[in-house]
């Protein structure tokens, strides 16, 4: 394959990833109404320990760079807690 076919490539991943946030994006504002309606906060740092956990276990089995990877994750855990609190 050619330089450009492998850029295509990866622009066609990057537009999965992208979606994938959105999606991502849509269940942290169901999960906000939940959290409303039950009175619960937005950040629970329990829930955010089993995702880091679920993450870096996950990075092991791909052959990944742990702390990148949790760097990452740490970022779209922010992006859905802010989305929580705007909700729009």
């Amino acid at each position: 394959m050619s330089l450009e076919e492998m850029r295509s490539k990866i622009e066609e991943i990057d537009e999965k990833i992208m979606e994938l946030i959105a999606e991502r994006m849509d269940i942290a504002i169901l999960i906000a109404n939940i959290k409303e309606r039950d009175g619960l906060p937005i950040t629970d740092k329990n829930q955010e320990k089993k995702v880091m956990q679920r993450v870096s276990e996950n990075a092991e089995i791909f052959g990944m760079d742990k702390e990148g990877v949790e760097k990452i994750f740490q970022m779209l855990i922010e992006l859905n807690k802010n989305k929580q609190r705007r909700k729009d």
